[in-house]
């Protein structure tokens, strides 16, 4: 791994410490956090919410064959990329 040469900074003592107070609680936030993958199959609504589309939009993407679908019941499922 090659490393970039350094550069030095001038930082104010009280915005390093602010800094240095941010990494710590980012740090507490993230050390339980779990990522939970999303559902290999959601409800056409929730995809488009998801993608911030309308409805038609998502219909008009699986008329002209862009997305994958299954039917559970009367519930139309989009499969997630």
């Amino acid at each position: 791994m090659m490393l970039e040469p350094r550069t030095m900074l001038i930082v104010d003592q009280g915005e390093l410490q602010a800094l240095r107070a941010e990494v710590r609680e980012l740090t507490r936030l993230l050390t339980g956090a779990k990522v939970t993958p999303l559902p290999q199959w959601q409800p056409l609504t929730d995809y488009a919410a998801r993608l911030g589309k309308s409805e038609k939009t998502i219909r008009n993407w699986v008329r002209a064959g862009k997305l994958e679908t299954k039917r559970e019941g009367s519930m139309l499922m989009i499969k997630s990329p």
